[in-house]
């Protein structure tokens, strides 16, 4: 079961808003320039600690700073109606996925959706809030969900791409009730179409289904040659699902060969 504590702190806005430079340009220059180092430090690594203090207190003093705080309250009170009234049924989602029974209790740092963050931090917290949750509250849960998951996985391509898997594409999907899923980083593309031969099988997938896919997505590959593995990976959990990809060695042990496609514009 996923838990989500759903806060706000000034701090942490701060923190964000330095990393985004999101705040009026002139007084964005006159921190930079007094601040310059723990300014880049921040753009770097939004919880660096080695900064000098002065640089958020004198953001959280200006007067749309409390505009911004405001604005990160409004949207938490948003996404937590949001989140209690899906909770349950996500929950249900990721039983299901994970195929065990798991407890991970996170910690939401809420700031304004223009800020168009999304990252864990750490010790079970992150910080988010995207403007596409406005318009798509489905498009917050996702994330929320992404983000709480990288409490869960080891921090490394083939988690991040399971991540992506369960979240921006299968829980997406089973949200919007429709084949819609969300746009996954470009670094884990690779990883995505390597995983996913054994993921369909993890999934439990039916050809048909899988062949559908594949072709919504441009991607070909031979499903019975992948047979062999079936009945091994269906009986799996989520964690020895990942620690078999890592066991198979993905990178030396499948080619991926990309086929591109020229069409003039006219």
């Amino acid at each position: 079961m996923l838990e989500i504590e759903f806060k706000t702190d000034k701090e942490i806005l701060a923190r964000a808003m330095i990393s985004k430079n999101a705040m009026p340009m002139d007084f964005a220059k006159y921190l930079f320039q007094k601040y310059r180092t723990s300014y880049l430090l921040l753009q770097n690594n939004l919880m660096e600690k080695e900064i000098d203090d002065n640089l958020l207190l004198e953001l959280m003093q200006q007067k749309f700073f409390e505009e911004y705080i405001n604005e990160a309250k409004e949207n938490l009170l948003r996404m937590q109606e949001n989140w209690q009234t899906n909770k349950d049924k996500i929950n249900m989602f990721l039983d299901k996925i994970f195929k065990k029974n798991f407890i991970l209790k996170t910690t939401a740092f809420i700031v304004p959706p223009n800020l168009n963050r999304g990252i864990n931090i750490g010790n079970n917290q992150f910080v988010y809030g995207h403007i596409n949750g406005l318009n798509d509250e489905n498009y917050d849960l996702v994330y929320l969900v992404h983000e709480a998951l990288h409490s869960y996985f080891k921090n490394n391509i083939i988690s991040h791409s399971i991540i992506e898997k369960i979240a921006d594409i299968e829980l997406a999907k089973f949200l919007n009730n429709n084949e819609l899923s969300y746009e996954c980083h470009n670094f884990t593309k690779t990883m995505h179409i390597k995983i996913l031969p054994f993921w369909n099988l993890y999934l439990n997938k039916p050809d048909d289904l899988i062949k559908e896919e594949n072709k919504q997505q441009n991607i070909i590959y031979d499903i019975d040659s992948f047979k062999c593995y079936e009945n091994e990976i269906k009986e799996m959990n989520i964690d020895a699902f990942v620690q078999f990809l890592k066991r198979f060695n993905l990178y030396n042990n499948l080619d991926l060969t990309c086929q591109y496609v020229l069409k003039l514009n006219n």
